[in-house]
């Protein structure tokens, strides 16, 4: 995917200076690329993120699957293994609806065991299944969900891999689907910029 960057500063007759945040298309941590003024009808980094295509098909696909990981949808995709750790959470939790001790995914063998973990929230449990699965044996061995049976999950099932597997390819079609959108905004955001910055250079 092609990387679209911007990085300048306007200045505008009568005005005080606007600045253009990076976007980056192909990352998708992406931070929406947004004009930011002391207009009080500009937009704001919050409602950038909270219209980001990828937040929006998130929330509501976890909404539709009766999740309750959908208040979290844009902290969610911050994390590198997002997709993975969603899916495990299917086939562990359905999501997140059955956890114990905000534990969505087993980790810790199970609740009385001296390894099991408790978490204050189900975010905080999401974002330490994202450290495991960065950890070499998941991100460089265990590559796969069918790598995975008996080793994440013992001993493991068809029906375990399959179901991860099911929703993780449904979460991939999803953030294919928004980096698409993304790079129309962004391309709309660039020919407004450009406008702008003919604007101001014509003012002066």
């Amino acid at each position: 995917m092609p990387h679209l960057a911007l990085a300048a500063e306007l200045q505008t007759a009568g005005q005080t200076k606007a600045q253009i945040f990076e976007i980056k298309v192909s990352d998708p941590n992406l931070v929406i690329q947004t004009l930011k003024t002391n207009d009080s009808n500009s937009l704001t980094i919050d409602s950038i993120q909270d219209n980001d295509p990828l937040v929006v098909k998130l929330k509501a696909y976890l909404e539709k699957n009766d999740s309750p990981l959908g208040i979290y949808a844009d902290q969610i995709i911050l994390q590198p293994q997002w997709q993975r750790a969603l899916a495990i959470s299917y086939v562990e939790s359905h999501m997140g609806r059955d956890c114990f001790d905000n534990n969505c995914s087993g980790i810790g063998v199970k609740p009385g065991h001296p390894s099991w973990r408790k978490y204050q929230t189900k975010l905080d449990w999401f974002v330490d299944l994202n450290t495991l699965l960065e950890k070499p044996i998941y991100k460089e061995k265990y590559t796969t969900f069918a790598k995975m049976k008996g080793v994440y999950v013992q001993p493991g099932s068809a029906n375990w891999v399959n179901g991860a597997q099911r929703k993780y390819d449904e979460l991939m079609a999803i953030t294919e689907q928004a980096e698409a959108e993304r790079q129309e905004l962004a391309q709309k955001h660039v020919i407004t910029v450009a406008s702008l910055s003919t604007f101001s250079s014509d003012a002066n």
